[in-house]
């Protein structure tokens, strides 16, 4: 957008006569408020300059994000996936907070777009009221039309609705009442009937012949074959929120009618990321594609002894009744057998915490019509793969929802600013939302507020642990399978503080016998205790990211291991980064220590002991 439609938008009077400074002022105060708002791990530049103007990233933009969310939902529900899109309209919705710009004193332009963006809401609205019919939630739907008909009182698609949830609810006078309130309301106002739809909704409500039924039905796109037992071991689904981004790429993979070969697909990223429920979740979506059944074998592969694949081969086999007494000895040869029992048939399999490849390799279907998912915490680049995704942290915006969902809108809404500083204080990492989520409902005479002074002000760590939930033990079996000299380093960024920090090839640390930081830097990445924040060009050196709750389990490790050698180690790194960094910045901004003979080895940003 260009500095003079910026001023002619935003100032209703005559624009002052140095315009473009008062531009470049005022987008100079937002980008601070934005780098004070954001968390110390947020590196997005939210307004870009271009010549003549700034632009806006559309993905930090609510607005923008409202309406890719509304009409993703709108596909979704044409092609009968309800859940999903139940779930981008609830995304959707959950990003409004009041009215649009109603906190903005601006001229016809921008009262003009806030007008728009009402009336699609409007539709989200009554688009989120459709699905729900469809899905069977005749109750909430009254619960949520009947305060909304009352600020939109000529809304005729809303009593449509209505009339439809509670004549399916099994309250037909009062749907026939909301028909005759909404006739009064049109003639009185405009002195019209309604439109024909809903005219016909009522005639079908008066007969008594005459069922009515929500607009939209899934049906199963293949028949259940009758000859076997079809197997059902998915766990349940989460009933709360699962992000849908992971779900909606591998959804077209695994059931593209097209494909040639078996769909493997795979869902990798750290632990507590929520791997396990979005492929529980998809899983349970796909059922009608996969009528022949759906297996689930926990690998353990995150634990200190994982499945045996021979074990997992004969519990897929015991669900398709093959019996055990006729199974075939070496794991070569009951690997064939369960190919063999699935000719023909289309079965999903959900293959949780794989260890690595060599612990799937053999847990694999090798029929056109069967799928398998995966989850690890590996990236099991090895295999071949019809799809696989990364599965990230939760954004700001689905921690509040998923806040919401578990305590309800009004607990969040009502402290909402201490809600968003408890999801930044679980690093947004879905376990330890759900843990946070789970102590504030089982304790409701806390605020969030509380449990923010809590994380903050007491071991965060054992904070983050409800009963059999611990964020602490998604760290400890990745810690515990690393070599020493890697322990040593990860104890080591506890004490210091660090959190961002790069290493070129050959970086020695002889104190603490770690020959070649680089390569362990990178070892610590495959065990997801790292990540990689920022590669840039070929040869550049990556720059490496310690997770918030990563780095508390680093300290907690380190209190309890850490030698005086290490701590000495430590206080030297810190010592190098505070002479390099005289004026607090974000993370990503501080340079680079250089020191030594082998190149530059340093931070680039650390949390205070």
């Amino acid at each position: 957008m260009s500095t003079d439609h910026i001023v002619e938008a935003t100032t209703p009077d005559p624009p002052p006569t140095k315009r473009v400074n008062a531009v470049h002022v005022r987008v100079s105060r937002l980008r601070s408020l934005f780098r004070s708002l954001a968390g110390p791990d947020t590196v997005t530049s939210v307004i870009s300059t271009q010549p003549g103007g700034y632009r806006l990233v559309p993905a930090e933009v609510d607005s923008e994000q409202f309406e890719k969310l509304l009409a993703a939902a709108m596909r979704e529900r044409d092609k009968g996936y309800l859940d999903g899109a139940a779930v981008r309209l609830e995304r959707a919705l959950s990003l409004w907070e009041g009215n649009a710009f109603s906190d903005a004193d601006a001229g016809d332009c921008v009262a003009a777009e806030a007008d728009r963006l009402a009336e699609l809401r409007l539709v989200a609205l009554e688009e989120q009221t459709d699905v729900m019919l469809a899905m069977g939630a005749h109750a909430q739907v009254v619960s949520r039309l009947k305060p909304l008909i009352e600020r939109y009182p000529l809304r005729e698609t809303l009593y449509r609705h209505l009339m439809s949830a509670l004549h399916q609810s099994g309250r037909p006078a009062e749907a026939l009442a909301i028909y005759a309130d909404l006739r009064a309301k049109l003639a009185e106002e405009l002195g019209t009937e309604p439109t024909p739809d809903v005219q016909r909704l009522y005639r079908a409500l008066l007969s008594p012949q005459t069922k009515h039924h929500g607009s939209t039905a899934v049906w199963p796109p293949f028949a259940v074959s009758a000859r076997r037992r079809a197997p059902s071991q998915l766990p349940g689904d989460i009933a709360d929120f699962v992000p849908c981004e992971t779900t909606d790429v591998l959804a077209p993979a695994l059931t593209a009618s097209d494909r040639t070969t078996t769909a493997v697909t795979a869902i990798t990223g750290q632990g507590g990321a929520g791997k396990t429920a979005a492929a529980v979740h998809l899983a349970h979506r796909l059922r009608p594609w996969f009528p022949d059944g759906q297996l689930y074998v926990d690998l353990g592969g995150s634990t200190r002894h994982p499945t045996d694949p021979a074990a997992a081969l004969a519990q897929m086999l015991l669900a398709l009744d093959h019996p055990m007494s006729a199974l075939p000895e070496g794991i070569g040869a009951q690997a064939a057998c369960f190919r063999d029992s699935l000719r023909g048939r289309r079965v999903l399999t959900v293959l949780d915490d794989a260890a690595d490849e060599a612990q799937v390799r053999h847990l694999l279907p090798g029929n056109v019509e069967s799928a398998v998912i995966i989850t690890s915490r590996a990236r099991l680049t090895s295999l071949p793969f019809t799809s696989r995704v990364e599965h990230e942290d939760m954004s700001l915006h689905q921690a509040l929802m998923l806040f919401r969902r578990v305590l309800g809108a009004a607990r969040v809404d009502r402290d909402l600013v201490a809600a968003r500083e408890v999801a930044r204080l679980c690093g947004c990492l879905p376990l330890a939302l759900r843990i946070a989520a789970a102590r504030l409902a089982a304790r409701p005479h806390w605020s969030f507020a509380d449990l923010a002074h809590r994380l903050t002000h007491r071991s965060r760590l054992d904070e983050l642990t409800h009963g059999p939930l611990s964020v602490r033990s998604c760290f400890a079996p990745a810690y515990h399978r690393l070599a020493e000299d890697d322990r040593r380093l990860f104890r080591m960024l506890g004490l210091s503080g660090v959190r961002v920090l790069s290493a070129p090839p050959g970086t020695a640390l002889p104190s603490l016998a770690v020959p070649d930081v680089a390569e362990a830097l990178e070892r610590l990445a495959d065990t997801r205790l790292l990540k990689v924040v920022h590669t840039g060009a070929p040869g550049t050196v990556p720059r490496f990211w310690l997770h918030g709750l990563v780095s508390a389990y680093a300290r907690e490790r380190a209190e309890a291991e850490a030698s005086d050698i290490e701590r000495a180690a430590a206080q030297e790194l810190r010592r190098l980064e505070d002479r390099e960094t005289a004026v607090p910045v974000l993370p990503t901004a501080i340079g680079r220590v250089r020191a030594g003979r082998h190149g530059s080895w340093g931070p680039v940003g650390r949390e205070p002991l």
